[in-house]
């Protein structure tokens, strides 16, 4: 992309208006040092501008143009050249076409230079939408669409700002390897997105979920309600049954809560909630850390 403008707006607009201006009003001695002072500004501002081929060519025009009409007012001063009828008719015409496509000139880089800001704008906002959708990608789980780890740990900061308190419930698949073996890799992640399907159906509103690793899931229960808690439980193992069944696998959920004094170590919630798992392996009912 080309450097964007160094021309001051206003300035260029006030000056390109006081040139075409004179160049309109009948010639006199003051008159024509203000058009030439004027031209000199313009002519100078656009020497600072880093303009494209297109441009460039319609300038050396506008210039070439300027410099005849320069020229041919220079010869008129000469005695011998004063009442030449060429020289004496096309001074006046050149300097104020060379103005007019001066003029032109900085009109289409100011319009060249608003387009590339435009664009820039545009192209700013599409970054961002792209970076929103990056985020978003790095937060969820590519197999089930769940929230995934990272996005349990920012949901604890979030948490832990806010002081919120509730139950974590972890969550693994008894015997799944035997699913991978046993019927194939496309079994295994046909089942880990049913019982992604199953945890968003039955959660109580409010609740947040993640899958954190292969067979592993992560349930934030809004509510440090035991009871509530236990509903929940009793509806995705009523739900689960068929699926569990055809499948020779079950469910082991381990319970952790938390609360603003440990919001602040999730590490430590998740250890308690994953030790409370293991033990309810060994009796299938949900066990308290």
């Amino acid at each position: 992309m080309s450097p964007l403008s160094q021309l001051p707006t206003r300035m260029t607009i006030v000056v390109c208006i006081g040139v075409l201006l004179s160049a309109l009003v009948p010639s006199s001695g003051k008159l024509d040092i203000i058009v030439s002072v004027l031209t000199l500004v313009l002519i100078i501002m656009l020497l600072r501008e880093d303009m494209d081929q297109k441009i460039r060519g319609w300038m050396k025009l506008a210039l070439g143009t300027y410099a005849l009409g320069v020229t041919a007012d220079l010869l008129d001063e000469i005695p011998e050249l004063n009442d030449h009828w060429l020289i004496d008719s096309s001074d006046d015409i050149f300097m104020h076409i060379g103005v007019f496509l001066i003029c032109f000139c900085f009109v289409k880089m100011l319009d060249i230079h608003r387009t590339l800001i435009s664009e820039l704008h545009r192209q700013v906002e599409v970054s961002q939408t792209l970076e929103v959708s990056l985020s978003q990608l790095a937060l969820e789980d590519d197999l089930t669409g769940l929230n995934n780890r990272r996005a349990l740990f920012r949901r604890f900061d979030e948490m832990a700002i806010n002081t919120k308190r509730g139950i974590l419930a972890y969550i693994d698949l008894d015997n799944f390897k035997q699913v991978n073996d046993t019927f194939s890799h496309q079994c295994g992640d046909k089942l880990l997105t049913t019982i992604a399907e199953y945890l968003t159906k039955t959660v109580p509103t409010g609740s947040h979920i993640y899958r954190i690793g292969g067979d592993e899931f992560v349930v934030l229960l809004p509510s440090d309600n035991p009871d509530i808690c236990q509903a929940w439980i009793d509806e995705l193992y009523d739900v689960s049954s068929p699926t569990r069944k055809a499948y020779k696998i079950d469910i082991s959920i381990g319970l952790s809560p938390y609360y603003p004094g440990n919001l602040s170590d999730p590490d430590s919630i998740l250890a308690k909630a994953d030790k409370a798992m293991y033990q309810e392996k060994l009796n299938k009912r949900p066990v308290y850390a």
